[in-house]
């Protein structure tokens, strides 16, 4: 049994511009962070299976730890898989979950897209009927309209950028230089 919860968001830059493998392996943990009340901390990594990465959110109370693995990666749609997320109910109680992830830019006009962000958890039976007890899929929904409106702004702020030329790549793909914060 699964929760599906799916967002749409407006990009005012066209879909061939936008390259959302690139966007995704290049967040870094504070822009991630950004992007949603409940995100937590995220990052990247590559080994020999492939490219992933780890992130950590709290939804209704909750907080969940999700290891993705890239299913699908390409300009205009990324699939990720975290065959085994763990949910920390009321962050004590850990249950494991399967979690799917998807993300799409499709054209709306010339100069115009979409992105659509899908996210599924799969829950044991009896999980998924505490989780509707404790309203686990309208806080995903929110979860998942919140970040879905702040990931499009991230995105459409770095293709534009990336379009004039006045951003590199390792601006994109790397955060705050922790050696400017003053933090020793």
């Amino acid at each position: 049994m699964s929760i599906t919860r799916t967002g749409r968001a407006h990009l005012d830059v066209p879909c061939t511009d936008i390259d959302l493998t690139a966007w995704i392996f290049g967040l870094s943990d504070a822009e991630y962070q950004a992007c949603a009340r409940g995100h937590r901390a995220a990052g990247v990594f590559a080994d020999e299976e492939g490219r992933g990465t780890v992130n950590v959110e709290a939804i209704g109370g909750n907080l969940v730890i999700q290891h993705y693995r890239a299913v699908r990666t390409e300009r205009d749609g990324v699939e990720m898989h975290s065959a085994a997320s763990r949910v920390y109910l009321l962050h004590l109680v850990p249950v494991t979950a399967t979690v799917g992830w998807w993300l799409a830019a499709a054209p709306t006009g010339a100069a115009t897209s979409e992105l659509t962000c899908t996210v599924e958890v799969g829950l044991h039976p009896v999980v998924q009927a505490l989780g509707r007890l404790m309203a686990l899929g309208t806080f995903l929904r929110r979860h998942v309209e919140e970040e879905t409106q702040l990931f499009a702004a991230d995105i459409e702020r770095k293709t534009r950028r990336t379009r004039t030329g006045s951003v590199t790549t390792s601006s994109i793909s790397s955060g705050p230089d922790p050696r400017r914060s003053g933090a020793s």
